[in-house]
Order: structure tokens, then C-alpha cells, then sequence
């Protein structure tokens, strides 16, 4: 079912983390730069990527499915008036993007191109957010990084180094108590395997070297990559969750209170109206609740594991956080992501309007809101526009 130009553009403007705007992006890339856009094929170049989640409702609103949906608007000086979309899971996808794009993985003169969009393509659908952290972390993983302008990132270096210091501390904390537990080995020697090993964890590509750690931490070598990943994904969420705390506790403080956020002219709201309202902050109230207490469970999870293994040389929480780290930290990052975007969008609309909003302001920041939090299929599966 098409939707209206009002959905679409909630759906476009919904954050980094849920839309992937590449087109926006590229067009900012001059044209004689050496690293260039995003993709060889010019068709992919104008299109956007969305994050679609599924939430399981008796589970803390726990992601059941993530999927990723391709749109290609139809006026791209006015993307909000529709467009073509593929959905990666479709069974014909293959098929509908050479018919969108032309591209063509068995002509000899575009094979490369072709395999090599293809491997961007299956990044962005491996991973569960569009955060900026995590597409950079993937592509640096991938060897894909250098072929990626940094536009596309949108991490300064400096923003870059500050956020990776704190999560490579952690690490190398956890990585040295493991050598500690292992026999007597001098200090020199500690810090070389802990360098080597950091290195080796951060990059999550191989376990070359690191055989009788991954063997150590009871890691399945073929998952061992993804698990080391998806390890530095928990760390760089549990720093970002520690700096918006005060600032989303602002923001619960407000939800949660029917003062000030009912509308300011609800004297004058129809019976319906009123209905809306109340079914609105029932309805996301439930949902913030849900993520935040979902957001709780796995960082303290984490938190315990890890303070057991550093604190009291006890791994076997740490052992058993990490084998199922890769799930984990899919639920986080959604979870986390749409609380941090949810509290830009009430902030800038409390900065305009004020904590007081009418009738009509509710309902465009609730309607915002609800998108972030449960970008499910039904609502963007079909990107056309109504009329």
C-alpha cells in the first residue's frame, strides 16, 4: 500500500542509524576526487538504504528481524515524492536490481564493477544499523575502507580516535588478565602478546596468532571474527549510552509526564483527538520503556561478565556474554539507536516549540517517534506515493 508524502519523508529524515542517504552524500563529493561516490554504478549512487526492525512486543521490544530496503525516488530533486524500492530479502533481488540499474555481473566490461558494488551492498546488509561507527568499523574489517570517501562516515578523525580510545582500553584490561591467568610470563613479553592480540581483535578479520586465546575463550574459530566484532560494537554503545544518559533521562522525565506532554490546548480536542493522544504516549511510552530496559540487560550483562573475569579472574560469565555477543549487540544497536535519535528529534522540536506543544505538534514529533522506534516492513515496504 503507497503511503503519503508526510510517512515518506518521517521515513527519509529518520536518522543516520535507520536511513542511509547516499545520494544526499554523494552529491557533496566532488567530482575529481580521487576516492569518489560510494558505488561504480550511477543509478546506485541516487538511491537510499533503510533499516527496517521488527520488535518482539514480550520481549523488551527485542529486535526479531532486521531487514534492508533499497529506494530509488523518482525526482531526485524532490525525494519525497516517491520512488522504486527493493527489499534485499526478496527472493528476486538479484534480478530487479540489474533491472533498476543496468548492472551486469556476466558482461565482461562491468564484471568488476558489479563485484564491486556487490561487496558494499552485502556490508550494508550485514549489519543492523547505518550507525556511522559501525559502517566504518565493518569496512575497516572488510578492506573495504580505503575505496569508501570519508563523507560517507561521517567521523571526523579526532571524533574517531576519541571514541576508540575507551573501547581499546577495555579490551586490552580483559586481554592481559587473560595472559596473567596463564602462567608466569614476564612484563615485555605480556605487552607484546597484549599489543599483538588487541590489534588482531580490534580488526576482527582473522584469528592468525590468537589461536590459543579464541581457543581459551571457548569461541568456535569460524565465529570468532564476527564475535570480536560485534565484541567492540558493545563497547563503543555502552560508552555512547554512558554520554546521552543525563540527557535521555531529560527526555524519559518529560514522556513520562502527563503535564507536559499533553498537548497544551487539550481543552479544545475532540473525544477522538484525545483518544489519539493518550493512545499515542501509551503506545511509545511503552516502547522507550521496553528498549531502555533492553538497552539495561545487555550492558550489565556485559558489565558483570567482564568486572567477574578483570575483578575476581572468573571468566566463565565473560565466556558465556561473548558466545552470544553477535546477537547481543544487534538488539543494543537498534535499541540504543533509536533512543539517541528519538531524543534529537524531541530536543530540536522542544527548542522550537517549546516543552508545551499543541495538538498538531504532538502529533508530528509522536508520529516521528513511533517510525524510529519500529520501522516495520508494512509501513515502508512500498515507497510510492500516494496521491
Amino acid at each position: 500500500m503507497p503511503m503519503d508524502r508526510g510517512s515518506l519523508s518521517k521515513v527519509i529524515n529518520a536518522g543516520r542509524s535507520t536511513a542511509f542517504n547516499v545520494y544526499d552524500i554523494g552529491r557533496r563529493i566532488p567530482a575529481d576526487d580521487p576516492v569518489g561516490k560510494l558505488f561504480r554504478n550511477k543509478t546506485l549512487n541516487e538511491a537510499m538504504f533503510f533499516k527496517i526492525l521488527e520488535r518482539n512486543a514480550t520481549q523488551y521490544n527485542t529486535v526479531s528481524t532486521v531487514q534492508t530496503l533499497m529506494y530509488f525516488p523518482y525526482n531526485l530533486a524532490n525525494v519525497y515524492e516517491g520512488g522504486d524500492s527493493i527489499l534485499f530479502d526478496d527472493p528476486s533481488f538479484n534480478r530487479m536490481l540489474g533491472v533498476k540499474t543496468g548492472a551486469d555481473s556476466k558482461s565482461e566490461e562491468s564484471q568488476v564493477d558489479y563485484v564491486m558494488d556487490l561487496e558494499i551492498l552485502e556490508m550494508i546488509y550485514s549489519l543492523p544499523t547505518l550507525d556511522p561507527f559501525l559502517l566504518k568499523s565493518k569496512s575497516e574489517q572488510l578492506d573495504l575502507d580505503d575505496r569508501i570517501h570519508q563523507f560517507y562516515f561521517n567521523i571526523s578523525e579526532d571524533d574517531w580516535k576519541r571514541i576508540r580510545s575507551p573501547i581499546r582500553t577495555k579490551i586490552r584490561t580483559l586481554v592481559r588478565r587473560a595472559f596473567m591467568t596463564g602462567g608466569d610470563v614476564s612484563v615485555e613479553r605480556m605487552e607484546q602478546h597484549v599489543s599483538r592480540f588487541l590489534t588482531k581483535i580490534w580488526e576482527a578479520k582473522d584469528i592468525e596468532g590468537i589461536e590459543d586465546f579464541v581457543r581459551s575463550m571457548d569461541i568456535p574459530e569460524e565465529r570468532a571474527p564476527e564475535l570480536f566484532f560485534a565484541w567492540k560494537a558493545i563497547c563503543y554503545y555502552q560508552v555512547q549510552f554512558e554520554d546521552v544518559l543525563p540527557q535521555l533521562k531529560h527526555f524519559f522525565a518529560w514522556l513520562g509526564d502527563d503535564k507536559v506532554a499533553v498537548p497544551v490546548d487539550w481543552a479544545r480536542l475532540m473525544p477522538d483527538d484525545r483518544d489519539r493522544v493518550e493512545y499515542a504516549l501509551l503506545g511509545l511510552r511503552d516502547k522507550v520503556r521496553d528498549t531502555y530496559r533492553s538497552i539495561k540487560f545487555v550492558l550489565s550483562n556485559y558489565e558483570q561478565s567482564y568486572r567477574a573475569f578483570i575483578d575476581e579472574n572468573q571468566p566463565r560469565a565473560f565466556k558465556d556474554f561473548l558466545s552470544t555477543a553477535d546477537e547481543d549487540y544487534t538488539n543494543l544497536a537498534t535499541c540504543l539507536s533509536a533512543n539517541v535519535h528519538a531524543l534529537n528529534v524531541w530536543s530540536k522540536t522542544i527548542d522550537s516549540y517549546g516543552e508545551r506543544l499543541r495538538y498538531e505538534q504532538f502529533n508530528e514529533l509522536f508520529d516521528t517517534l513511533s517510525i524510529l522506534f519500529d520501522m516495520r516492513r508494512s509501513a515502508v515496504g512500498n515507497l510510492r506515493v500516494s496521491a
